[in-house]
C-alpha cells in the first residue's frame, strides 16, 4: 500500500511520462495537440484518460445542459459505431445512461486495458501503448467526424 503521498507521486510521474512521451505526436490534422487533455471543441464530448490499481481506460463521455442534448449527442455518436469500432483498437463498451457517483448521467464509450496497474512501473509500458494508439485512433475518428457533431451541437 502507497500513502497518499506517494500514490499521487506515481500518478504524477506516469501521467508526465506519458505526455513527454507522446507530445512530438501531431494530431491527425497535422496540428499540435495535448494529448493528456484533448479538447474536442464540443461541448457535450469529451475525451478521457485514466487508469487507476486494477485498469486503464479511454473514455468518451457524452454529456448536455439537458437529457435531450445528452440524447442527441450520444444518438450520433452511437450513428458512427461501425466506424468507430472499425478504427479503435480492441472492443469498446457503450453505455447510454452512465451514472457517476455523484448521481449525474452521461452517456459513455470506454476501451479498457486490463489487468494494469498505474502504481506498477512494470505495467507503464503496456499502459503507455495503450493510450497512444488508443488516442491516436480516436483522434484519426474525431478528425473525419467532428464537423458533423459541431454542426449538431
Amino acid at each position: 500500500m502507497y500513502t497518499k503521498q506517494e500514490a499521487s507521486a506515481l500518478r504524477q510521474q506516469f501521467w508526465t511520462k506519458l505526455g513527454i512521451y507522446l507530445s512530438p505526436i501531431p494530431s491527425a490534422s497535422g496540428e499540435k495537440v495535448n494529448w493528456i487533455n484533448y479538447k474536442t471543441g464540443v461541448k457535450a464530448i469529451r475525451f478521457k484518460m485514466d487508469a487507476d490499481s486494477s485498469h486503464a481506460f479511454i473514455l468518451i463521455e457524452v454529456t448536455g445542459k439537458t437529457a435531450e442534448e445528452r440524447e442527441s449527442a450520444y444518438t450520433l455518436l452511437r450513428s458512427f459505431k461501425p466506424a468507430l469500432e472499425e478504427i479503435m483498437p480492441g472492443g469498446l463498451t457503450w453505455a447510454e445512461n452512465f451514472e457517476d457517483e455523484f448521481g449525474g448521467l452521461s452517456g459513455r464509450v470506454t476501451m479498457e486495458l486490463q489487468p494494469a496497474n498505474i502504481f506498477s512501473t512494470a505495467d507503464w509500458p503496456a499502459m503507455i501503448s495503450f493510450f497512444k494508439e488508443g488516442m491516436i485512433a480516436l483522434d484519426e475518428f474525431w478528425a473525419d467526424y467532428k464537423e458533423i457533431f459541431e454542426m449538431s451541437s
